[in-house]
């Protein structure tokens, strides 16, 4: 059996109202460290924003790894008094928030990430 390696590119996008994390690819053991790497940047400085969004629209798939690093990011959230929200997020993640109840412990938006004024802020992790 020949094994695909998984690709993983994360872009975080600093926004009026918090950061946007853009996710694609495929989030598993190996690329999920990656993941993990990104959404703890918001939190890393003493003044935490009021919300941070991960826009999934572009993951392919995510496992238990990848499902086990946005609970910790939604910890980390909670702790500083802001909150991860999760926006565009695919049939395949729905389903496995489901099956594990997460979804009642996740917050999950449904439309595309607001508007506003998008620039690129440092630092960008990307991987593949």
């Amino acid at each position: 059996m020949v094994r695909t390696p998984s690709h993983l590119t994360v872009v975080v996008l600093a926004q009026a109202g918090g950061p946007l994390v853009r996710v694609a690819g495929t989030i598993d053991r190996e690329t999920a460290p990656r993941l993990a790497d990104a959404l703890r940047q918001p939190w890393a400085s003493r003044s935490a924003p009021p919300a941070v969004r991960v826009d999934l629209a572009a993951v392919a798939f995510c496992d238990s790894s990848g499902l086990n690093v946005l609970l910790d990011a939604d910890r980390q959230a909670r702790d500083r008094g802001s909150t991860l929200q999760l926006e565009n997020v695919p049939d395949q993640l729905r389903r496995l928030l489901a099956v594990t109840g997460t979804d009642e412990v996740l917050t999950l938006h449904s439309g595309p990430p607001s508007g506003g004024s998008v620039r690129p802020a440092p630092p960008t992790v990307e991987g593949g």
